[in-house]
């Protein structure tokens, strides 16, 4: 069977890294990929995934906006696609209408991730809602987000889970020697160590981490801390870690995977204070290599999380004084702590397994095929088509002129604006450039409203600046 997979990015990332996990456990079951990033990106994992297959397209800055539906169209076709999968990808929700009316035999079905609240009212889940006349199957990572779609009028015979899985013979600390790996680092074979592992951005809330530490510290409890990303939120990150009390935290920025097995191998908590997720991919990293979480009790982690392996804290109240109380047990309690850390492992292996979700996924696929064979399937009308692939067409041509924006140096295309617009691009340029730290310390007293704000002018100004 083959199936084109549609993703804005194939970067460092929880859902890209599903994305991964996905086509190679079903490339190893028979089946065939084609995959398609729909935005401007430098797609820094695009090698891992044309390990797996040679058929990856990146449609910026090939194929120019106007043409990508029919791009797309033609592609399902040359390639025989039997199923779409789309994964995160605005573009490919736009699209669908125009894809079921000029390709109504393939089947569509998504990968969904987890709730954002403060975008499209739900982001991605939301989407979907909204386009589920052309959805034969939505796959959920969590049995919460696929009550919370149900909720808003989703099919419950529609909509299954699938939970993300992991590697347990690659992520597995017996294959690591502790004491050499805590020698590398610096930190005494006797010392907990905590990790954050995540974005630095608002979502993984670093700065509560962070907050939450030197509230540990304070107590007098002795341990060493990396917070290992990176995110716009590093500067603001690196001004609250000059607090002598927080000497012993340090900021590694992003790691390769297999560094940060290392580092996993060599810790003893993992904190992810995360505002939301759907399941956080670091907690099932650590948990197979028996570190344990102490995450947010927010989407489906509870799934995972149980309270034999793992402690979460409920996103209200004094989050700081819940998080560092629960860390300050499991610090000064060994004897539990590793007792938490082999049942986190035990129930990676027992259910978490890539093998297990590689049957489930090769599971509905294939029902989901077989059912759309047999059921009547709505068809959209020549209207709709077209209203959806202009839809499609502005969000690509907007995607692309962001990019074109903020490109460093300007943009080649630029030379064809006329003399004032191309003055005010260098302007706005040089404005982010020389205002950006500024930017950073007042998001971090009001991030919400001051990125809603600033992400109004820069669309003015990119409607302003490349209409026509």
């Amino acid at each position: 069977m083959r199936i084109l997979l549609m993703t804005p990015f194939l970067t460092i990332g929880g859902a890209d890294r599903l994305n991964l996990d996905v086509v190679r456990q079903l490339t190893g079951r028979g089946f065939r990929f084609s995959v398609v990033a729909t935005l401007p990106h430098a797609h820094e994992w695009r090698p891992l995934f044309e390990s797996i297959t040679s058929d990856v397209v990146t449609l910026h800055p090939m194929i120019a906006p106007e043409q990508q539906p029919a791009f797309v169209r033609d592609l399902i076709r040359s390639r025989h696609i039997q199923a779409l999968l789309i994964s995160n990808s605005q573009f490919g929700y736009a699209l669908l209408p125009y894809l079921r009316r000029h390709c109504p035999d393939v089947v569509v079905l998504d990968l969904l991730h987890a709730v954002e609240p403060h975008w499209l009212d739900g982001g991605y889940p939301q989407l979907s809602l909204r386009q589920r006349a052309w959805i034969d199957l939505s796959i959920t990572v969590s049995g919460d987000l696929r009550d919370w779609m149900i909720a808003r009028g989703g099919d419950p015979d529609r909509i299954v889970v699938s939970p993300a899985a992991i590697d347990v013979n690659v992520w597995d600390p017996a294959h690591f020697d502790r004491a050499t790996i805590r020698q590398a680092l610096g930190i005494p074979l006797n010392l907990p160590l905590l990790l954050f592992v995540g974005r630095l951005a608002t979502e993984k809330r670093p700065r509560l981490a962070v907050r939450i530490l030197r509230d540990v510290a304070q107590r007098g409890v002795p341990f060493d801390a990396l917070l290992i990303g990176e995110g716009p939120e590093r500067p603001v990150l690196e001004r609250m870690l000059r607090d002598p009390v927080l000497h012993n935290v340090r900021l590694t920025g992003a790691l390769p995977s297999e560094r940060v097995r290392e580092a996993l191998a060599a810790a003893d908590l993992l904190l992810l204070p995360s505002a939301y997720e759907g399941i956080a991919v670091a907690i099932y990293e650590a948990m197979a290599m028996g570190v344990v979480p102490v995450a947010a009790d927010v989407g489906g982690q509870r799934e995972l999380v149980t309270p034999d392996c793992g402690i979460l804290v409920p996103p209200s109240g004094d989050e700081t004084t819940a998080y560092a109380a629960a860390i300050i047990g499991l610090l000064t309690d060994p004897t539990q702590r590793a007792a938490m850390g082999a049942r986190a492992r035990q129930r990676i292996v027992d259910h978490f397994r890539l093998d297990l979700m590689g049957d489930r996924m090769d599971a509905f696929i294939r029902h989901a095929v077989d059912h759309s064979a047999r059921a009547g399937r709505a068809i959209p009308t020549p209207e709709e088509a077209a209203r959806s692939a202009i839809e499609a067409s502005h969000l690509a041509r907007q995607a692309r002129d962001v990019a074109r924006l903020w490109e460093t140096g300007g943009y080649a295309g630029d030379i064809d604006l006329p003399p004032a617009r191309r003055a005010a691009l260098r302007i706005v340029r040089s404005a982010r450039k020389h205002l950006r730290p500024w930017y950073r310390r007042l998001a971090a007293r009001d991030g919400s409203r001051l990125r809603r704000g600033v992400l109004t002018v820069r669309d003015w100004v990119v409607r302003w600046a490349y209409r026509g």
